[in-house]
């Protein structure tokens, strides 16, 4: 009797652990797409080996395109699920994964792209923050005074450039816009050097800093210390070459007397 007890709990136990087979995520109405702060939902669903959807924990993963881990959650088996994950997520495919053991299944889903920046404007230091989910290329117009220069960043997601506003002492009217988002000042107090007038990007590094610029005077102090800040690895590099000449000139003739 023991023994037939035994042998059903253990029949009993062991279906328990294989009963099931497969797991499916559909997206109601087949909607997979969703745009940047909509909440994501889904159903996903066990199946045993006859194809009967059955109860069961399922832990889920939702990545988004730059495969950054958006949540992490057990859910039950046949519930809709809703999640609101896609505020901070980047645009492009994300990927709905689903686990039970050694029973695994993906499903895609994609996030439209939002693009859009935040102006800042403390002083003379102008602030360009991506605040989207896509890269930011907006050529942005700036205006000081009726001076009118253009700036084209290059922005990733949550990354920021800030430029400095020059123009001849002064308080003048600034006016900034990608054609979307814009930024007014009146009377904002600026001081450069010489007549320049424009933006200097304070984050360059491996190119010109002095962009966006409009100066009557190309001779002015500011353009002159751009030009040579800009031109200082080449003199650097030209005149080790130079130095090098002379060290390889001195040392031939210094062998070719000490071989008379």
């Amino acid at each position: 009797m023991k023994k037939t007890l035994l042998v059903l709990l253990g029949t009993i136990l062991l279906s328990s652990l294989v009963i099931a087979q497969s797991i499916d995520i559909e997206f109601p109405d087949n909607n997979n797409l969703f745009q940047p702060g909509d909440p994501i939902t889904f159903k996903v669903t066990l199946y045993d080996n006859s194809g009967s959807p059955i109860d069961g924990q399922i832990k889920i993963t939702i990545t988004d395109s730059q495969n950054k881990v958006l949540a992490e959650k057990t859910i039950s088996s046949k519930e809709i699920t809703t999640l609101d994950v896609t505020k901070d997520a980047s645009s492009g495919q994300g990927v709905v994964t689903a686990e039970l053991d050694t029973i695994k299944t993906i499903a895609f889903f994609d996030i439209g792209a939002k693009e859009g920046a935040n102006f800042e404007l403390d002083g003379n230091l102008f602030k360009v923050t991506n605040v989207g989910n896509t890269q930011y290329k907006r050529k942005i117009e700036i205006k000081i005074g009726d001076t009118v220069s253009t700036q084209e960043p290059n922005l990733g997601i949550g990354e920021s450039v800030s430029y400095r506003l020059i123009a001849p002492k002064g308080n003048y009217n600034i006016k900034i816009s990608d054609g979307k988002t814009s930024l007014i000042r009146s009377g904002v107090a600026l001081t450069g050097t010489g007549q320049a007038i424009g933006a200097i990007d304070e984050s360059a590094s491996g190119r010109s800093p002095l962009t966006g610029i409009a100066s009557p005077d190309e001779k002015s102090d500011i353009a002159l210390l751009s030009y040579i800040k800009n031109k200082t690895f080449v003199y650097v590099f030209i005149l080790t070459i130079f130095g090098a000449m002379i060290l390889i000139a001195i040392e031939r003739r210094y062998r070719k007397r000490a071989g008379r």
